[in-house]
């Protein structure tokens, strides 16, 4: 071995034992050489293939401590770029974003226009998206040689993309500074939208509803963006629970007249009907019921709900028969609270009516049926009262009174509506 080309020999020996993926065989042979031939003209490639070996050998703290060796004695060498470069990605690969950040940095400095520098500037701008410290990358961009563009376009992408992969991360605080600080740098930037969808959804979850407010309104400046209809259903859950319920009856009219899915429309019809009903136009209340009972995926709990407010807003506007339909139907379930009022309902019209024999035994009915809504089966025990009084049956009237006030325990108008009943039998 100690001929000319000796150190050739070891060369070629340590790249066909990596060949056959012998690295520790391979690294062996390249100690050797550059122990044996320090001034070889292979010392600084093997030096490079040591580096190699440790990567493939998933040794990193080794393979980076080659490639430095190989930047100290070699500086000028063109294998010292890629050493460079192979140090800044083995240490972005372990996740030391700053060592990465500081190497990648040397390669862009000292080797300006090459394509290692190019590929650094590509894993450098990887990183600081990943940190989130995008306006960072761009000034770090325009201060390095070798004539980097970072326009303001580029600088528009990257910090939304920066801030939604924080949220997506689960970082909701850091995503909504991130996503503000975006929308006030490119106010009508590319993905302004985006970044107000997602202030949205980060305002729902934390229950901070004048940031849904402000930005579902800014995405409804836009209504025929892809986030509108999710904009209109988080605007409106806010607006009724704020009791805002005109401005919540104009969202859920938008959302009805958008709605992509019949689960949509369906939601937006429950809110115009829950709307009309508080804000007690029964007009509204009555086209919205119909427009629900329409709807072929109705849960029966939904169905109750809209027969039971368009039976109320009937009754308003002194639509008695149509009421008495709704109310029939819903009354032939008591379990629920809407049915158990609705049975009420109908022998109070019957009493209105005077047709005391048809109330007397719908109210006999209701209470052989009973009811767990005990409130509603009071009050039918008071108005069999009020019938027996008006068919002249006192003595019944007052049985009754004085059952129901030993027996009911309600704290509500009950009691009320009892004693002065009783006050009037004892006169």
């Amino acid at each position: 071995m100690n001929t000319p080309s000796g150190d050739y020999s070891f060369y070629q020996l340590a790249l066909v034992s990596g060949l056959q993926k012998d690295y520790a065989g391979k690294v062996t042979l390249l100690n050797r050489l550059t122990g044996k031939y320090p001034s070889s003209p292979y010392a600084v490639n093997a030096l490079y293939e040591k580096g190699r070996s440790y990567v493939w050998m998933d040794n990193q703290n080794q393979a980076i401590q080659s490639f430095k060796e190989l930047l100290a004695k070699y500086p000028e060498s063109p294998m010292s770029r890629k050493a460079a470069a192979e140090i800044g990605l083995l240490y972005y690969q372990k996740g030391d974003y700053s060592q990465a950040i500081d190497a990648y940095r040397q390669v862009v400095e000292k080797y300006p226009g090459s394509e290692e520098a190019r590929m650094a500037m590509r894993d450098l701008k990887s990183i600081y998206v990943d940190l989130n410290r995008i306006d960072e990358f761009a000034a770090l961009a325009n201060s390095m040689p070798g004539h980097i563009r970072f326009d303001a376009n580029e600088q528009d992408s990257l910090t939304y993309a920066a801030a939604e992969k924080t949220y997506m991360r689960g970082r909701p605080e850091e995503a909504k500074n991130s996503l503000n600080r975006y929308l006030q740098a490119f106010p009508e930037g590319a993905y302004s939208l985006n970044a107000h969808y997602y202030l949205c959804r980060i305002g729902q979850e934390q229950k901070n509803y004048d940031m849904v407010l402000l930005h579902s309104g800014k995405l409804l400046e836009y209504p025929n963006n892809p986030f509108a209809e999710e904009a209109l259903i988080a605007r409106a859950e806010v607006q009724f629970n704020q009791m805002q319920m005109a401005d919540a009856l104009a969202s859920y009219k938008m959302l009805k007249e958008k709605a992509s899915t019949s689960e949509r429309r369906l939601l937006a019809e429950t809110g115009i009907l829950r709307c009309g009903h508080l804000l007690k136009e029964d007009a509204e209340t009555i086209h919205a019921a119909t427009a629900l009972l329409a709807e072929a995926k109705l849960t029966p709990e939904l169905k109750s709900e809209a027969l039971y407010y368009r039976a109320k807003a009937y009754l308003n506007r002194q639509a008695g028969k149509k009421a008495t339909d709704d109310l029939r139907e819903l009354a032939k379930d008591t379990r629920n609270r809407y049915g158990a009022e609705a049975k009420y309902l109908l022998a109070q019209s019957l009493y209105d009516a005077k047709e005391y024999a048809a109330a007397e035994k719908e109210l006999l009915d209701y209470i052989d049926q009973s009811t767990p809504h005990a409130y509603w089966l009071a009050r039918s025990f008071i108005l069999l009262s009020d019938v027996y009084v008006a068919t002249g049956k006192p003595v019944d009237a007052r049985q009754y009174l004085l059952s129901l006030q030993q027996n009911y325990r309600g704290n509500d108008d009950i009691g009320r509506m009892i004693e002065s009943r009783l006050k009037k039998l004892t006169h």
